[in-house]
């Protein structure tokens, strides 16, 4: 062999080496970022004897009310984080606090799990300074009149009233429906001057109809819509068009004297779409209906033999009155078993990211129940939590979009779930209510506090004078603090809101 062949030979071989190598460190550096996305990341401390060195971490989504807050991770802060942010921490327990100049700071010790996404989407920071502002005056006399500071003016005159009787809040947090007397008024809370509007609620012969009592206010999802019991029966009101009142009972008896049938009487009726104008009734011989409020057309029965129902939007969970709770999607024919629950089963369905979920109370116990998607035929929902409840329940509601199932005891206690958490915590319900969806607040001798759905951070904002039995609401835009103050010497109350962002 000469020496041409020889250095050929070397650098074919130095060839192979290098490739070799670089097919190492490629299928190194998959396998990092593989491992990576998975969760593991390197503990430096494992390396000085500190536990394991290569550990499977978890991915927390931090996001906050207002966004720019400082994020504290077990008491440090992490170079340039700040909300609205994702961080992958080692599986285990770790503390997470939010700080922000010329606000009240929030604080949370949260649980994270190996290879699974932990969503912190609800902590709010309200401002320490804040400056009350009068928005309406209501000044009980022997005839009530609304009066409206000259910065919100309505007009020449004030509106007569018999006082505030109800106030409920839409969805969105953007407006408030007011009952005053016989007549109801809206108002955007997002707006700078906000005003009383008159929704002119009418029959179906086009006069105005006198509110004597509302009950069971309900909304529609996208807050168009309002389902309430008026003067004992059900109507369905657009607050942006009156003229599209829509009373079930007279869309049930023209069909049934169309079509010669039994009259539909309505146990419970729930929106169905978004938008509001398909509604499900479970009449009193329990079938389950679908109404159309625009067509003005009612389907077939869908479901016979129900007890009790939640929804959705399409998608229905059932109790039969054999005690089976089913799973049902409209339009799809038979619903599909869940469990073999009792008769007298509280529960409800939440829908969260790409999960279904279904928590029902019966024989003491709170189980939880998950499928990805929705379960079809033959399918099965995972049993993902069970614990004893220790007080009985009233009622399952859902709040938190989709995050959070609360359970109501019948002597005013209360539990909350936690579907991030897998958590069930008592809350002190004493004079308590809801803000939003994340948020509640409670009343004690004039005093305003809120605090987390769980019961965590509580903050005291108002010293002084506040009305019970008022609702208290966070304007949809964030930026203000309604609530309502108690009447005064002289009978009158006050709707005020506080500058929070």
């Amino acid at each position: 062999m000469d020496e041409q062949e020889k250095i050929d030979r070397r650098a074919h071989v130095r060839l192979i080496a290098t490739e070799v190598l670089m097919f190492l460190a490629v299928l190194a550096l998959v396998g990092f970022l593989t491992l990576v996305v998975m969760g593991y990341s390197l503990n430096l401390r494992g390396l000085s004897g500190g536990g394991e060195v290569v550990e499977r971490s978890g991915l927390v989504q931090i996001s906050s009310v207002p966004t720019g807050a400082t994020i504290y991770i077990d008491g440090e802060a992490p170079l340039l984080l700040s909300t609205n942010a994702s961080r992958t921490m080692l599986a285990g327990e770790h503390e997470i606090s939010l700080e922000r100049d010329g606000f009240l700071g929030w604080k949370k010790t949260i649980r994270v799990t190996e290879g699974m996404v932990y969503r912190l989407n609800y902590p709010r920071l309200v401002k320490t300074e804040r400056e009350t502002e009068e928005v309406f005056e209501f000044e009980k006399a022997e005839v009530e009149l609304l009066k409206v500071p000259e910065k919100y003016a309505m007009g020449e005159g004030a509106i007569k009233s018999e006082g505030v009787k109800l106030a409920s809040v839409s969805p969105n947090h953007e407006l408030m429906a007011v009952l005053m007397g016989s007549s109801l008024y809206i108002t955007n809370l997002n707006e700078n001057k906000p005003e009383l509007k008159l929704v002119e609620l009418v029959d179906a012969e086009g006069k105005a109809v006198a509110i004597k009592t509302m009950q069971k206010v309900a909304w529609s999802g996208n807050s168009e819509r309002m389902l309430a019991l008026v003067n004992e029966k059900w109507v369905v009101m657009n607050v942006k068009n009156a003229k599209e009142t829509v009373w079930l009972g007279e869309i049930l008896a023209e069909r049934s004297a169309f079509e010669k049938r039994d009259e539909i009487t309505i146990k419970d009726v729930k929106f169905e779409s978004e938008a509001g104008e398909r509604l499900l009734i479970l009449s009193e011989k329990k079938a389950l209906f679908e109404v159309n409020v625009r067509d003005k057309k009612v389907s077939e029965a869908l479901m016979a033999e129900v007890a009790s129902f939640d929804n959705d939007g399409e998608r229905v969970v059932f109790l039969s009155e054999e005690g089976k709770l089913m799973a049902y999607r409209v339009g799809e024919g038979e619903g599909h078993l869940i469990i073999e629950a009792t008769k007298g089963a509280k529960f409800a369905t939440e829908r969260y990211f790409q999960e279904s979920y279904v928590g029902v109370v019966e024989s003491g116990k709170f189980v939880v129940y998950r499928k990805t998607g929705w379960p079809m035929a033959d399918e099965e929902m995972e049993e993902v939590f069970s614990e004893e409840v220790g007080f009985e329940v009233s009622a399952v509601k859902k709040r938190g979009k989709g995050m959070v199932f609360e359970l109501v005891g019948t002597e005013g206690e209360d539990k909350v779930f936690d579907i991030e958490a897998m958590a069930l915590t008592p809350v002190d319900a004493t004079n308590t209510a809801w803000v939003d969806e994340y948020l509640r607040y409670k009343l004690k001798d004039g005093k305003l506090s809120v605090m987390d759905y769980d019961g965590l951070n509580e903050r005291e904002l108002v010293l002084t004078g506040v009305r019970s039995g008022r609702t208290v609401t966070i304007s949809g835009n964030n930026r203000w603090l309604y609530y309502f103050m108690s009447a005064d010497k002289e009978g009158v109350e006050k709707l005020v809101r506080e500058r929070v962002l």
